[in-house]
C-alpha cells in the first residue's frame, strides 16, 4: 500500500468519533507507513492534524485499538496545540481524554520563552512544567532566567510557578516559594536592575522584581545595596510596591513602601529612613460618585531629594487626604478630610471640610441662572515644628455660603451676561480669638461677539470681548481674620478685562484644523487704595501649530512698573523621524506674585507692594530649558535634557542635565545608560537593564 492510499484510508477510517465531534477531521500524512494490528508508525516524518491539535515530527507511531487510540512522536518534534506551539524530544498524547506529556519541551508566549523537563498537557489547553525555566532569550544558553519546580500556565497566558529563584548568569538573586503573573499584559516592566552613582554618596545596586501578577493586580519587591566609600560600609534598602486596576478600568490602587539603612550625607550615621505612599480611587458605573484617597509618610524632609527615582513616585506629591463626591442632578457634595502626618510640614489641615452645592437652575421661566454653593470646615493651619513654638495657632471652624445670578442676553450676534451674588463667611475663631464675619457683594458680566471669514486656504474667526468683576467692601478687613488659602483673601475691588483673540484655521482636505491662536488682552483696576496703586496689565498668549512644529508662548506688561512680569515661549520641532528637539524660556519678575491662581488680583490690592516684594510670594527667576531625542540606529536612542536658571533673589545661578543613552539588547532587554548633573554639584550616573514588553 502506497502513502496516498494508506493517508486516505486512515483519514477515512477514523474521521470524527476519535477526536472530536462529527464535523470535525482527523487526518494522519505518513511517509512510508508501517500498519500492523491497529497500529500506524513510520520513521521518515509525518504530520497528524485534528481540530486544535497539529503533530510534526521525524518518528511518529499511531495507536487505535479497542482500548486506547494514542499518538507517540519524536525527533525534530513541533506540536501545535490549543494556540500554543510546543517544540520537545518526545511526545506522548492520548487522544481519549485530551491529555500529554512532552519531554524536554519549550514554547513560547508573548515575549516569554517557556520550557522545562516535562510539560504536561491538559485537555482544557491549560498545561503544567515540571523542571521549569523562563526567560526572555531564544538561546539555550540563557544570560538570566527563572527556575521552578514547577509552573501552571491557565488561562493562555497566566502563569503560576513554585520554589522559583530568578538567576542571572546561572547566578541566584532571589528565591520565592510561589510566583504569580500575566505573561502578556504588564504595564511596569516585570524584572529591573539598576546600578547607580552618586556623587558623594556613593555606589548603589538595585533589583526590581515583579513576585506576584494577576490580570489586574501586580506586587514587586526591590532591593538596594549602597557602599559608603568613605565609611566603608553597606546601606541596604528594600521596597514593596503593588498595582491594581480593575477590569471595568474604575477602581485603581498603587502603593509603593521604601526603607533604607542611608546616609543623607557620607560623614553622617546611617539612620532607618522611610517613606510609604499610596493612592486609591473608584467610581461609580454611572460616574457620579467618586471616592480618592491617598497618603505619604516620611521619615524626613528631605527624603524625596536625597531618594529621587522615577521608580520611587506615585505622584502623591507628599500630601495626605481623602475625597468622597456625589453628584445628582439637581446637586452636588464633597467631603474632604485633609490630616498632617509630617511633622515638619506646613499644612491647612481639613478636619474635615465638607461642600453641598445646586447645579444651575433656571428661576421659573424668566432665563435667569441661579447657583448656590455651601461649605462648611474646621481648619488648622499647622506649621512646621520649628515655626510652630514661634506663630500662634490658626484653628477655626469656618462656613462660607456663595450665591450666584446670571441672565444671558443675545442682541445682533453679540452676547451679554450680566452677574451679581453675595458671599458670606463665618469664622469661629480669629487673631483677636474672636468669632468673625465675612460679607460682600459681587457684580460683572461678560460680553464677546464672534467674527469669521472663510478663505479658499484658512479660516479667520476674530472675538473681541471683555469680562467685568467687581467686589464691594468687605465687612471685616484682611487683618481681622485667619487666611488659610486663596479663597479667604477678599478686597475692594474693579476689575476688568477686555481683548480680542484671533483663531487661524487651515484647510486640509476640506477640514479646518487649528494652525494659528492669538489672544490680546488687557487688565485694568480699581481698587480701595489710590489711583497710583492700580496695576494695569497687558497680555499676549499665541500658540502655533503646524505639521512638525510648534511655537507656545505668552507675555505680560507691567504698565505702572515698566517691566514684563512673565514671559513665557517654548519651540517643539519634530527635524525628521530620527531626531526632535524643543527649548523653553521662562521669566518672571519680581511683581508677578506666585499664586495657585493667577487671574484673582486680590492680593495685589489687600497688602502693600513693598510687603508683597519682600515675602515669598515675589520670586524673580529666568529658566532656560532644552530637550533633544535623537534616534542613533534602530536600537540605539539618545536623550537630553538641560535647565538653567539664573536671576534669583540672593541665590547663585544653577544649572542641571540629564543624558539617557538606551539600546535594545537580546530578547526583549532595553538597557539605559544615565547621566544627572544637579544644581546642587552633584551628580549621579546609573547604569540599568529592564525586561519590557
Amino acid at each position: 500500500m502506497n502513502f496516498r492510499s494508506i493517508a486516505i484510508a486512515v483519514s477515512l477510517a477514523f474521521t470524527a468519533p476519535i477526536f472530536a465531534e462529527k464535523s470535525d477531521e482527523f487526518v494522519i500524512n505518513l511517509k512510508d507507513p508501517e500498519y500492523s494490528e491497529g497500529i500506524v508508525k513510520t520513521e521518515k516524518g509525518g504530520v497528524i492534524t485534528a481540530p486544535s491539535l497539529r503533530i510534526q515530527a521525524q518518528k511518529i507511531t499511531y495507536i487505535n485499538t479497542k482500548d486506547e487510540q494514542k499518538i507517540s512522536a519524536e525527533g525534530d518534534l513541533m506540536m501545535e496545540y490549543q494556540g500554543h506551539i510546543f517544540v520537545g524530544k518526545k511526545l506522548d498524547f492520548d487522544l481519549l481524554s485530551k491529555t500529554g506529556c512532552l519531554i524536554d519541551g519549550r514554547t513560547k508566549d508573548g515575549g516569554w520563552y517557556l520550557g522545562g523537563d516535562r510539560i504536561e498537557l491538559h485537555s482544557d489547553g491549560n498545561f503544567t512544567i515540571y523542571g521549569a525555566f523562563i526567560t526572555t532569550s531564544v538561546s539555550r544558553l540563557n544570560t538570566w532566567e527563572i527556575r521552578a519546580k514547577s509552573a501552571q500556565i491557565t488561562d493562555g497566558n497566566l502563569l503560576s510557578a513554585k520554589d522559583v529563584r530568578f538567576k542571572v548568569m546561572n547566578f541566584p538573586l532571589l528565591w520565592l516559594p510561589s510566583y504569580k503573573t500575566d505573561l502578556k499584559k504588564f504595564k511596569d516592566p516585570p524584572i529591573r536592575h539598576r546600578f547607580l552613582w552618586d556623587k558623594g554618596l556613593g555606589p548603589k545596586i538595585s533589583s526590581r522584581y515583579r513576585f506576584y501578577a494577576t490580570e489586574t493586580f501586580s506586587a514587586f519587591a526591590r532591593f538596594d545595596l549602597r557602599y559608603n566609600l568613605q565609611k566603608k560600609q553597606f546601606g541596604p534598602g528594600g521596597a514593596l510596591e503593588a498595582d491594581y486596576l480593575s477590569k471595568d478600568k474604575r477602581t485603581l490602587f498603587q502603593t509603593k513602601n521604601y526603607g533604607a539603612l542611608d546616609k543623607i550625607f557620607p560623614n553622617e550615621n546611617g539612620d532607618i529612613r522611610y517613606r510609604f505612599q499610596g493612592i486609591y480611587k473608584t467610581k461609580s458605573e454611572d460616574e457620579y460618585m467618586h471616592f480618592h484617597v491617598q497618603w505619604d509618610r516620611l521619615s524626613d524632609n528631605r527624603m524625596v531629594s536625597d531618594f529621587k527615582d522615577s521608580d520611587f513616585e506615585i505622584n502623591t506629591q507628599k500630601t495626605t487626604y481623602l475625597e468622597f463626591s456625589k453628584y445628582h442632578e439637581w446637586a452636588f457634595g464633597n467631603l474632604t478630610v485633609r490630616p498632617r502626618i509630617n511633622s515638619f510640614q506646613s499644612l491647612a489641615q481639613e478636619l474635615p471640610s465638607g461642600v453641598l452645592g445646586l447645579h444651575p437652575a433656571e428661576i421659573w421661566k424668566t432665563g435667569i441662572i441661579m447657583e448656590n454653593y455651601a461649605s462648611g470646615s474646621y481648619l488648622d493651619y499647622t506649621f512646621a515644628n520649628v515655626v510652630d513654638k514661634q506663630l500662634k495657632d490658626r484653628k477655626a471652624g469656618r462656613l462660607e455660603t456663595l450665591n450666584s445670578i446670571y441672565r444671558p442676553f443675545s442682541l445682533s450676534g453679540m452676547t451679554v451676561t450680566p452677574r451679581a451674588g453675595l458671599v458670606g463667611i463665618y469664622y469661629s475663631n480669629g487673631p483677636e480669638r474672636n468669632a468673625v464675619g465675612q460679607f460682600l457683594f459681587t457684580y460683572g458680566g461678560d460680553a464677546n461677539i464672534r467674527f469669521s471669514k472663510v478663505f479658499p486656504s484658512f479660516k479667520h474667526t476674530a472675538i473681541p470681548y471683555a469680562e467685568y468683576l467687581g467686589y464691594t467692601k468687605p465687612r471685616a478687613t484682611v487683618n481681622n481674620y485667619f487666611v488659610f488659602d486663596i479663597h479667604d483673601g477678599y478686597d475692594r475691588l474693579d476689575q476688568v478685562r477686555f481683548g480680542l483673540r484671533q483663531l487661524f484655521f487651515t484647510k486640509d482636505n476640506s477640514i479646518f484644523l487649528p494652525g494659528f491662536i492669538l489672544d490680546l488682552y488687557a487688565y485694568s483696576f480699581w481698587g480701595a487704595n489710590s489711583f497710583d496703586q492700580r496695576i494695569p496689565k497687558l497680555f499676549a498668549d499665541f500658540e502655533l501649530n503646524r505639521q512638525s512644529y510648534a511655537v507656545l508662548g505668552g507675555l505680560g506688561w507691567n504698565l505702572q512698573e515698566s517691566v514684563i512680569d512673565y514671559g513665557n515661549i517654548q519651540f517643539l520641532w519634530t527635524v525628521s523621524s530620527t531626531f526632535a528637539f524643543g527649548v523653553e524660556f521662562r521669566h518672571r519678575s519680581e511683581f508677578w506674585w506666585r499664586k495657585s491662581i493667577h487671574d484673582n488680583f486680590v492680593v495685589d490690592f489687600a497688602r502693600p507692594l513693598d510687603e508683597l516684594l519682600t515675602s515669598p510670594l515675589s520670586d524673580r527667576r529666568n529658566t532656560f530649558l532644552t530637550k533633544a531625542h535623537l534616534r542613533l540606529s534602530p536600537r540605539w536612542n539618545v536623550q537630553l535634557q538641560t535647565f538653567h536658571g539664573w536671576d534669583r533673589k540672593n541665590e547663585p545661578h544653577y544649572n542641571g542635565a540629564k543624558l539617557d543613552l538606551y539600546t535594545m539588547l537580546t530578547g526583549s532587554w532595553q538597557m539605559k545608560l544615565s547621566y544627572e548633573y544637579m544644581p546642587n554639584e552633584t551628580y549621579r550616573f546609573s547604569y540599568s537593564f529592564k525586561l519590557i514588553k
